[in-house]
């Protein structure tokens, strides 16, 4: 499923490079920018500073004009060649896949397997054997390679028709070896038994088609852009910019081509591991596979990291593996590290290019295409890597083994993250990210749900009693999609911008925004005001984006799963029999988690928040001064501390509790901290419904009173981000801060009284922190003047050109992409009213020759003012006074048609002949420019 993903999507993204080029190619005469272009007339520039951008874009109208000016301007091909291209590529690869094995079987010039080659039938008898013996209700079309001498077989074909080839070799070798001519032709068929050949045919046929056709093309277009920046025009105004891009298509292109190459080998050796496994679980001799060559125990370090080196892109297992996998099978069941690595440089890749070519070149990617690609690449990674690590806990369960950690694979999935992210997260002109000690953000989110989704794997599988495992398997999953989802998308909207360079936050723009939920804010006089909001509204935004998941509450939810789904383990009493699903005696189910260790380690951390809550409070007087804008200048405070203190006391309780539990460290801490923020969150309302009478830790109050709805009102806006972000801060506290190695002692069989304690207490702590989910994690205050990072529209201007080479380019760009058109359109129109007015003489023919002209003249200023602002001070000064005395003009000469009043009729007359002016002064701004 990955493999043929990531060559569809490659595939996908190739074509969309094509079209670009092609529509670039038929592009209308002087639209050499196409929707770059629209920047620039924007006052904005794209190989520039990414700040510089963020403020000519957000000015009021400039988004508006600009997809408008997108949609009219940008390179874009006509739906049918699109269409065309997709069909073509449908059938070229499912002709490559429908003539494969015709071709193979031609090549090697097989012989069927008749009379003529068996005439006793000998051989037929004892292949419709093995047929029946693999359970196979279509038997495979036997073929033999005379011409072959190696005792050995090939399974291909297509769809429900198959074809065993068997080599000479094998059939001299039948006579003396029959045990071993039985395991190579089980071990084919197993093949077609567990369906790999088709899946493994209409991926080759995928790839080649990539890489024959649309592979070529895309470095061919990347070596173009090449050899022009560099030879042609090497210190030309995008040199700097389209050689690092360029040079990354190239990179991509060969890294994609090693990416997949890995991941096709690794496939192709998994599914001999696999059919070795079926022939011997058959009946077929594992001695059949015995021709070894012995290897040499003293080999150096060297050697043997070279030869698992060169293992990596066989596409066959030595014999020395597959023994193994027969003795052990760690590799059918184990997590290796190739696919994990594999894995996280492919969703990353996936998700960037589906977005980029979701559209095909038809224009910008709609909102829920971003949510659908974002949800495909979330999706495979929680797929693959929940699955692998389902899989080695089943194992180890049934093995009587300890499962894996978890944290090794997530090393290799977050370092292929980073390694196919690292291009993704840079701008156009620099050749790696601005901030690359960001990227390590993607390691750490891929260590954690890892970490989490194999202990939470081998948990289950301990505890399940049920008779189908899949059940719980898919809740898991689902778990895993849920966060890694909600981590990736963050990543996609506001972890790889921080990487690229955008400022994280905006001290002055969240002054604004905070003002707006604590009126007087502004006038609060603290020097550690815009600290405190800075941090406050960075971790809000955590966890959160501005595409996809907008809501806290998701957050919520999100982390809620990470603790209260182990926490249901610890509701069934442990048995001494095996497992339904298990199917086997020698099973035991394990204890769930140590609830009684949690619960005191829990009481313990809520005793610590409620010290922490307290002296946070009693620090609050130091820190906020009277005076104006006093009152909400400590509600801030007092809900930061309090996020503080209660989140400090959930990473100590956890961490302490966590020591004793070797096998499940992390849901062990993960459950105690819910547990701490929930004792912590009661604290947080019993002292702000007190407050007034706490004495010297009072925050807002000075009488003393109990005040209930303001209790509950801070409580709910501390809970959204101590039971959301607070659980994740937990996860990453516990990965980064080691334990302290301790001997743990066995959990003991608990009786039925106290497994109903434990239900009551389990269901009672579901209930508390579902309620305070759905009650109190509200979406967050959406302020439509600010933007992500806190800048207010207000607050944005067009900054100045850093060149004069660059402010002409803007103003030639906003003449080129509308602003002449609109020029020229009013002056024409005003050209019209003077004939129009001077050629008539009665009433009727005024009404009926200039009124339409007015109209219109309006109507052409409207919509000149939905453009784009001069980008440059002088021009649009000239720009907006043309502007103005046009409108004037136009609706003082429909006023005055529509009251046939003749005195306001020559007034529009004289306001009309005044455009002329305002107009030579823009055509002479121009001029300016031009020369």
């Amino acid at each position: 499923m990955l493999l043929t993903v990531l060559v569809l999507v490659a595939s996908l993204s190739a074509i969309d490079d094509i079209n670009y080029l092609l529509a670039y190619r038929l592009k209308s005469q002087g639209n050499v920018l196409g929707g770059i272009g629209c920047y620039y007339a924007a006052g904005a520039d794209p190989s520039g500073d990414p700040e510089t951008n963020k403020l000519a874009l957000r000015r009021p109208g400039i988004a508006e004009a600009l997809d408008a000016c997108q949609d009219l301007f940008e390179h874009r091909l006509p739906l049918w060649p699109v269409l065309l291209e997709l069909a073509l590529l449908i059938t070229a690869v499912a002709v490559l896949y429908w003539m494969l094995p015709c071709w193979k079987g031609r090549r090697a010039k097989v012989v069927p397997l008749d009379g003529q080659v068996d005439p006793a039938g000998e051989v037929r008898r004892l292949v419709d054997e093995l047929v029946a013996v693999a359970g196979l209700s279509r038997a495979p079309r036997f073929v033999i390679d005379p011409a072959a001498q190696t005792p050995s077989a090939v399974v291909f074909g297509r769809w429900r028709r198959h074809t065993v080839c068997l080599h000479g070799g094998l059939l001299a070798r039948r006579l003396v070896d029959p045990a071993g001519f039985r395991g190579v032709v089980l071990h084919e068929l197993a093949h077609i038994r567990n369906r790999d050949v088709d899946i493994t045919y209409a991926t080759v046929a995928l790839w080649r088609v990539f890489l024959a056709v649309l592979l070529p093309s895309n470095v061919l277009i990347a070596i173009a852009y090449l050899r022009r920046d560099l030879l042609q025009r090497p210190n030309g105004v995008y040199a700097t910019t389209n050689v690092p891009s360029s040079a990354y298509e190239l990179l991509q292109a060969g890294f994609l081509i090693v990416l997949v190459y890995l991941a096709r080998a690794d496939v192709l050796r998994a599914r001999e591991f696999y059919a070795d496994a079926d022939a011997a679980k058959w009946g077929a001799d594992p001695r059949a596979w015995g021709r070894r060559v012995a290897t040499s125990g003293s080999a150096g370090r060297f050697s043997h990291a070279l030869n698992s080196f060169a293992r990596l892109w066989r596409t066959h297992p030595d014999w020395a593996q597959r023994e193994q996998a027969l003795t052990d099978p760690v590799r059918l069941f184990g997590v290796q590290r190739l696919p994990m690595f594999l894995t996280g440089a492919a969703t990353i890749m996936v998700t960037h290019w589906a977005r980029g070519a979701a559209t095909l070149g038809q224009g910008d990617v709609p909102g829920w295409v971003q949510w659908t690609c974002m949800v495909l690449g979330a999706g495979i990674a929680a797929v693959v890597v929940g699955t692998i690590l389902w899989r080695a806990a089943v194992h180890a369960v049934l093995a009587d083994q300890r499962g894996p950690s978890g944290v090794r694979a997530g090393l290799w999935f977050g370092a292929g993250l980073v390694t196919g992210g690292m291009g993704i997260s840079r701008t156009a002109k620099q050749w790696l990210p601005e901030r690359p000690q960001f990227m390590l953000l993607l390691l750490l989110i891929g260590v954690v749900i890892t970490w989490w989704t194999a202990q939470h794997a081998e948990l289950w599988a301990r505890t399940w009693r049920g008779r189908a495992l899949w059940p719980i398997r898919l809740l898991g999953l689902a778990a895993t999609w849920l966060v890694f989802g909600l981590w990736f998308s963050w990543w996609q909207s506001d972890g790889y911008a921080w990487a690229q360079g955008r400022t994280i936050v905006n001290s002055e723009g969240v002054l604004q925004l905070y003002a707006t939920q604590y009126p007087g804010l502004a006038e609060a006089d603290s020097p550690a005001l815009n600290t405190v909001m800075a941090v406050s509204w960075t971790l809000g935004r955590l966890g959160t984006d501005q595409f996809v998941f907008s809501s806290v509450q998701f957050v919520m939810w999100a982390a809620g799963a990470l603790w209260l789904l182990p926490l249901l383990t610890c509701v069934w009493r442990r048995t001494p029999t095996a497992p339904c699903w298990a199917r086997a005696d020698l099973v035991r189910t394990g204890p769930g988690l140590p609830l009684r260790r949690i619960v005191h380690h829990g009481i313990s951390g809520g005793m610590l928040a409620l010290c922490t809550l307290l002296m946070a409070k009693t620090l609050l007087h130091d820190v906020v001064e009277p005076g104006p804008g006093w009152l909400p200048a400590t509600v801030l405070y007092d809900s930061l501390g309090a996020w503080v203190a209660i989140v400090a006391a959930m990473v100590v309780a956890a961490w302490a509790a966590g020591n004793a539990d070797r096998s499940y460290r992390l849901l062990t801490g993960l459950v105690t901290a819910g547990l701490t923020a929930l004792l912590g969150l009661a604290w947080t309302f019993l002292l702000t419904s007190a407050d007034g009478c706490l004495g010297g830790r009072n925050a807002v109050f000075a009488t003393c009173g109990w005040r209930p709805h303001e209790g509950w009102t801070h409580t709910a806006g501390v809970a959204r981000d101590v039971l959301g972000l607070g659980i994740f801060v937990v996860a990453a506290a516990l990965l980064l801060i080691p334990g302290i190695p301790r001997r743990t002692v066995p959990t003991a069989d608990v009786s039925p009284p106290v497994v109903a304690r434990h239900r009551f207490l389990v269901a009672g702590t579901w209930a508390t922190t579902v309620a305070l989910i759905s009650t109190s994690g509200l979406p967050m205050v959406q302020v439509s003047s600010a933007t992500p990072d806190g800048t207010t529209s207000a607050k944005a201007y067009l900054p100045p050109a850093p060149s004069p080479l660059m402010r002409s380019i803007r103003v030639l760009a906003w003449l080129r992409y509308g602003g002449q058109q609109h020029l020229n359109d009013i002056a024409e129109h005003e050209n019209t009213f003077t004939t129009a007015a001077n050629r008539s003489f009665s009433y009727d023919e005024v009404a009926a020759r200039v009124r339409p002209v007015c109209r219109d003249i309006e109507r052409r200023v409207a919509a000149a003012r939905d453009y784009f602002p001069v980008p440059d001070e002088d021009g649009h000064r000239y720009w907006s006074t043309f502007l103005n005395q046009s409108d004037q003009a136009a609706t003082t000469c429909r006023r005055a048609i529509d009251t046939e009043n003749t005195r306001l009729y020559r007034k529009a007359g004289k306001e009309m002949q005044r455009t002329y002016f305002s107009h030579r002064e823009v055509i002479n701004w121009i001029h300016n420019y031009v020369d």
